[in-house]
């Protein structure tokens, strides 16, 4: 199987996989947050929402987990890649498997290969009680990141509050990945089609 017939195969899944992760995100559309709100309606009505999202983020994790799993094999079975950037050489250390995810657009200088190649091992080894060097490593520059964003300093954070799945953060926050489209964009790069 070609890169191209990889992408066309599991178009459909990943088609399917985003639509759901969607689903969640328009629990909170046309909310008033509490801090905007005209009267206590609008803040219980929120607040309603808010219990409701945050409860379901394990679900959309898992599905984000899913579209990171496809990405990953895409990465790992079709990328030529065999280059360390400068900027990815402190990313990834001596691990040379990470070396083909060192491709694709700059999101906070790390290559969204290794994005996604960090987000599908903490998803599929979020209950382990330690990660590859590449995976502490893009989550500590994500950390890093954030860290004067109050409201998002401890999203990254490995073991806080427990060890949960971090995907969601990933395809959503981080590729926006909220449309087909981008990730098929991105995909096409990542694997130099």
């Amino acid at each position: 199987m070609s890169a191209e017939n990889y992408l066309q195969q599991t178009e459909d899944a990943i088609q399917q996989l985003i639509q759901a992760t969607i689903r969640y995100e328009q629990i909170l559309a046309g909310q008033v947050s509490p801090l905007h709100a005209k009267d206590q309606t609008q803040i219980q009505s929120y607040l309603k929402a808010a219990e409701e999202y945050f409860g379901l983020q394990f679900s959309q994790g898992t599905l984000c987990g899913s579209i990171l799993q496809v990405a990953f094999m895409g990465i790992d079975l079709y990328s030529e890649n065999t280059n360390v950037p400068d900027d990815c050489s402190n990313l990834i250390g001596t691990n040379k498997k990470a070396i083909k995810f060192c491709v694709g657009r700059r999101i906070h200088g790390i290559p969204s290969g290794l994005l996604i190649y960090a987000g599908r091992n903490q998803y599929n080894h979020w209950d382990d009680k330690s990660f590859d060097f590449p995976t502490t490593q893009v989550f500590t520059a994500l950390i890093n990141f954030y860290y004067d964003n109050p409201l998002f300093d401890m999203a990254y954070e490995l073991n806080y509050p427990d060890r949960t799945v971090k995907s969601n953060h990933i395809v959503l926050g981080e590729l926006g990945w909220n449309k087909y489209e981008r990730y098929f964009q991105d995909m096409k790069e990542l694997l130099a089609l």
